[in-house]
């Protein structure tokens, strides 16, 4: 039994092979478009042309139903139809066969990584530990070493044995622990995430501080569309005009 992936590929490439379009079908589609793509300069041009008198206006008027028709002849054109549905199945169905492959590759990556890092942080966290006592150890054993010092410099009576256990206690210096923990040779890298947002304090923020306005996306779609619902409705701080299409 073949294996799903297999099949798959198998299939997309069979279907990237029916999408071979012969000649017959090539002179259909260009017999069709060809008088619309010599009008195109056609309308571009209509596009600077006034329109400040009732000739004007009528001659634009004809000029968008001339366009209008062929929106509507290049929309039915049922090869072109046809090609276009056919290259967004088969868009379709690669983008899935590659999906097939990727999701699993890197969803296994991803929890598999998550458990190196997982380890790596827990390992840390024990070198972190260890170091702060062997460094507690070590600090300790240097203070009582110069605490030694210092009291045997107090049971002496001459300056230079004094001076000399004084410096004695002043060079006893704990040295410096470092840990390293385990780890893998795996790429990593720190990014930020936003943990949480108390809405109604950063909604709060937002009437004294106008760089936080940046970070919010009001849907003017939405509204629109609430509006169309309801005419009658009203928002603070919104001003909605009808206009005609």
């Amino acid at each position: 039994m073949k294996e799903q992936e297999l099949v798959q590929i198998e299939e997309a490439i069979a279907a990237c092979n029916q999408m071979q379009v012969s000649n017959p079908i090539k002179d259909a589609l260009v017999a069709d478009l060809r008088p619309i793509a010599k009008r195109l300069p056609e309308y571009a041009a209509a596009t600077k042309a006034p329109v400040s008198t009732q000739s004007e206006a009528d001659s634009a008027e004809l000029v968008c139903k001339a366009i209008a028709d062929d929106v509507k002849l290049v929309k039915g054109q049922e090869v072109l139809s046809q090609i276009t549905d056919g290259l967004h199945q088969l868009h379709r169905k690669f983008v899935g066969l590659r999906d097939m492959f990727l999701t699993p590759l890197e969803n296994n990556r991803r929890e598999i990584k998550g458990k190196i890092i997982r380890w790596q942080e827990v390992e840390a966290e024990k070198a972190r530990a260890l170091q702060r006592k062997l460094q507690a150890e070590a600090d300790e054993k240097a203070r009582l070493e110069r605490e030694k010092m210092l009291n045997k410099m107090k049971s002496v009576k001459t300056p230079e044995k004094k001076e000399q256990y004084q410096a004695t206690a002043a060079a006893v210096i704990a040295p410096t622990i470092t840990i390293e923990a385990p780890r893998t040779t795996i790429k990593t890298s720190k990014r930020w995430a936003v943990k949480a947002i108390n809405q109604d304090a950063f909604f709060g923020a937002l009437v004294s501080d106008k760089q936080l306005r940046g970070y919010v996306n009001i849907k003017e779609s939405s509204l629109v569309r609430t509006k169309a619902a309801n005419p009658s409705m009203e928002i603070a701080g919104v001003e909605f005009e009808q206009r005609t299409v």
